[in-house]
């Protein structure tokens, strides 16, 4: 029998018990700085990512395992691509390669922590700050050429039509009570057209508090970085404001107007409206998190008011 470097993942299912075992890509990593003599001493593993992501003093190594390899040239065309076009740095691709039957990707460690470790530390002010950048860098990302780039490109009125019709079970499997669930259909039809024009764009699609990186200036924290590519498409701009109305601007009426109107969006209210269907289609995005108290119409009324409200 062949001995194997990485654990046999079969099933997506089998990953779950794996994927805390860091031991277990120790050999990987020795082998991916032998291969492309890179210093990967004192590497530790990040918190970060469904993916093992390990960090050493200047490199980022992502292992993918096998039920998700097919993500990893999309990661990679959208890194080079991306690179050097936008406001806020973006790791360069450094290598990637293939061990068994799991694919790497090496990039280079840029500057910065998640938002999501020094949110305590992080004033109104800074916030809106920041909201504002995330929103000039999704701009900046959505001018990219994406020529070239049709893997990355599905049909994105079937990509919505097939988001409205497995949404209500995303959301109850992520805890949503069923009177809320029970609302879900007219919040659906309220938001129609869920595509409204046909404008299109490279899309980061997941822009939350932990892909985002900040710097200290001064005494306040600043937008810097971007990291996490693993989920781009080409798509419709609307849909990547889902992620940092959520987790960046965190429905702050002046981060989410900064927001707004950094990335060129307007939010009016058909727009308020469609906005809350996407949030309640959008691929990652449990609403339950978002809900204090009651799980019903009303609570989520509040929500799109809170998080998509109609600004003059």
């Amino acid at each position: 029998m062949t001995s194997r470097t990485l654990p046999a993942v079969e099933a997506p299912e089998a990953w779950d018990s794996l994927h805390a075992r860091s031991e277990l890509f120790t050999p990987a990593l020795a082998v991916i700085a032998a291969r492309h003599a890179l210093d990967l001493s004192n590497i530790v593993r990040s918190a970060r990512g469904t993916s093992p992501v390990f960090l050493a003093r200047l490199y980022a190594v992502k292992l993918i395992p096998p039920p998700w390899v097919a993500e990893l040239a999309f990661e990679v065309a959208a890194l080079e691509r991306a690179h050097g076009k936008l406001p806020v740095r973006t790791p360069a691709v450094v290598a990637t390669g293939v061990i068994d039957d799991w694919r790497y990707l090496v990039t280079e460690k840029i500057p910065g922590v998640s938002l999501r470790e020094v949110l305590t530390q992080v004033s109104p002010r800074a916030l809106v700050s920041i909201a504002e950048r995330a929103g000039e860098t999704l701009a900046a990302l959505h001018r990219v050429s994406c020529d070239g780039l049709a893997a990355l490109t599905p049909d994105w009125d079937a990509f919505a039509r097939e988001r409205a019709e497995v949404c209500v079970a995303f959301q109850r499997k992520h805890k949503l009570g069923e009177d809320a669930l029970a609302a879900i259909p007219a919040i659906l039809d309220q938001g129609t057209p869920w595509v409204p024009d046909g404008r299109r764009g490279l899309l980061h699609a997941d822009l939350h508090h932990e892909h985002v990186l900040l710097e200290a200036r001064g005494d306040e924290w600043e937008l810097t970085g971007v990291l996490d590519f693993g989920d781009t498409v080409v798509g419709h701009p609307e849909y990547d404001l889902i992620t940092p109305a959520f987790f960046v601007a965190r429905g702050q009426p002046g981060a989410s107007r900064a927001l707004f109107e950094a990335a060129g969006f307007r939010c009016d209210e058909r727009a308020s409206r469609r906005l809350m269907a996407w949030s309640v289609m959008h691929r990652y995005n449990a609403l339950a998190r978002f809900l204090d108290g009651a799980h019903d119409a009303a609570a989520l009324e509040s929500l799109r008011l809170r998080y998509w409200p109609v600004l003059a």
